[in-house]
């Protein structure tokens, strides 16, 4: 009988427990719940002495699955932490609603980088005002504006007729870049022309990135009397030309940036480059498709810029019930190491992005440490081209690690795009890059034709079925009304025989 006693006991001290160690107190679960990105979520607000450990134990889940907006070390009382309801068990012996789809009804900040599995917002977080579309400025022509840094005062000592790998990152390598952006907008132009579209194209030089420079360029050039905007600019000047662009209450779009926060609070951008919920969702569909078997590693650091993609790809996983997946910090490759002498071949999906010097470091340091199994050669998976990117990348490595990406390669066996490079070879005596001067033709053909087809109701839903001649599809959303817009259209390739063909 006593043991009985001490037996029972110790079975309540556990059951207490399971809700508050370690450490804290106990947790009483709320039953208020919030529907975000089409996923349920119970709200808890957090009381005195409450972990997120204790927290997620109440609610029937991992730590990993609580979702904070600060360090989840350092909550303090009255702070908010949503849990993901998946008809789990809950503490007091209920039993949670499960994430079935339902209709969004809430915005999205960044979550912490060591536990978001989904994305959030305060319930009480207030949309901002919703872009006010004008009329065209003419019936007659579409009126473009491009503002961009042609650096015509340094044509004489810029060489732009050929590539040289050693010039990149160098002002002569970065004008050849804008160059050939400015040329392939050109190519679309002409073949608008040719179908009978009327385009004032407005080109502004961009002579500094100051945000005066900026401003003068905007102001002088009389851009805000346009249709549309398209910069090819980096970070600081757009940022101030998409301030300027909003004042005017005048579209705006961005080319090149991988970063949704220039979206965030700005509802006139468009962000052309693939959101991170497209590139997680052809991942996804590629792993289910091809793989579905493999469990998924995800490499991270916790660092700022790959808070975005990293909680985009853990949602997208968990809406996957028959992938499993594991979060591996970098910090700790060993245990990555021991996963992978332990486990079947795997899908290796690499979000690591510190700086340069960094990055270039780990690469070759996880490409050495993934070709060492050859016995179950993983499937590697990465966001940025490396083959691009990284120039002294062993190519030899890639291709046995079945490599996936993005990637920014030219494929020769795809009409549209081979079209494109002949004209342009024909045109301007030199091959075309695939992001600059690929990207711009498409730019100038997507918007154009949406205005020309919509007028300004394109504006309200910038989606079109189909361009001729688009080089890569486009399709734009935007997650919450005072948002900008992204490109929610991704092509995943996968090398083979050293080169890259898409991912069917």
């Amino acid at each position: 009988m006593r043991k009985t006693a001490i037996l029972f006991l110790l079975l309540a001290f556990s059951a207490m427990a399971w809700a508050q160690m370690p450490g804290g107190n106990p947790v009483e679960v709320s039953h208020k719940t919030q529907v975000i990105n089409g996923k349920r979520y119970f709200v808890h607000l957090v009381d005195q002495g409450q972990t997120v450990y204790a927290i997620s134990r109440a609610y029937g889940l991992k730590e990993v699955d609580a979702v904070t907006k600060k360090d989840i070390h350092f909550l303090q009382v009255g702070d908010t932490v949503w849990l993901p309801c998946k008809g789990q068990k809950l503490s007091d012996g209920t039993i949670a609603p499960t994430a079935t789809s339902v209709k969004n009804t809430a915005a999205t900040p960044a979550g912490n980088a060591g536990s978001v599995a989904a994305k959030a917002a305060a319930p009480d977080e207030p949309l901002g005002p919703v872009a006010v579309i004008r009329p065209r400025v003419s019936q007659q022509s579409i009126v473009i504006s491009l503002m961009m840094p042609l650096n015509l005062s340094q044509m004489d000592k810029i060489s732009t007729s050929k590539f040289d790998v050693e010039q990149r990152g160098k002002t002569s390598y970065k004008s050849l870049e804008f160059i050939q952006f400015y040329e392939g907008l050109l190519l679309g132009l002409e073949k608008l022309e040719k179908r009978g579209y009327n385009v004032t194209l407005n080109v502004v030089d961009v002579e500094g990135t100051t945000d005066e420079a900026v401003e003068q360029a905007f102001r002088s050039h009389n851009v805000a009397q346009s249709d549309l905007l398209i910069t090819m600019l980096t970070r600081q000047p757009f940022e101030k030309a998409a301030k300027l662009a909003r004042e005017a209450q005048l579209f705006i779009v961005n080319p090149v940036a991988d970063r949704s926060e220039i979206v965030a609070g700005n509802p006139y951008v468009f962000k052309c480059m693939p959101s991170n919920e497209a590139r997680a969702k052809r991942i996804c569909e590629a792993i289910s498709a091809s793989m579905p078997s493999a469990p998924v590693y995800i490499i991270q650091s916790g660092a700022k810029a790959e808070k975005a993609s990293f909680a985009a790809l853990t949602a997208e996983l968990e809406s996957r019930p028959g992938l499993s997946y594991t979060v591996f910090d970098w910090a700790q490759s060993s245990k990555l190491t021991n996963a992978l002498k332990n486990g079947a071949q795997p899908v290796v999906i690499s979000l690591y992005d510190q700086d340069k010097s960094k990055n270039r470091i780990y690469v070759s340091q996880l490409l050495n440490k993934l070709s060492a199994f050859k016995s179950r050669t993983p499937y590697l998976f990465t966001l940025d081209d490396w083959s691009v990117n990284y120039t002294d990348v062993d190519f030899a490595q890639l291709q046995s690690l079945n490599y996936h990406t993005f990637c920014s390669e030219w494929n020769m066996a795809d009409a549209q795009q081979k079209d494109f490079i002949d004209l342009f070879r024909q045109r301007y005596s030199i091959d075309p890059t695939n992001v600059y001067a690929g990207m711009a033709h498409d730019i100038i053909l997507y918007f154009v034709c949406g205005l020309q087809q919509k007028g300004t109701d394109f504006f309200r839903s910038p989606t079109l079925v189909s361009v001729q001649g688009l080089i890569y599809p486009m399709s734009f959303s935007h997650s919450r009304a005072d948002y900008g817009f992204e490109n929610q259209c991704a092509v995943l390739y996968r090398m083979n025989d050293y080169h890259f063909n898409p991912v069917k």
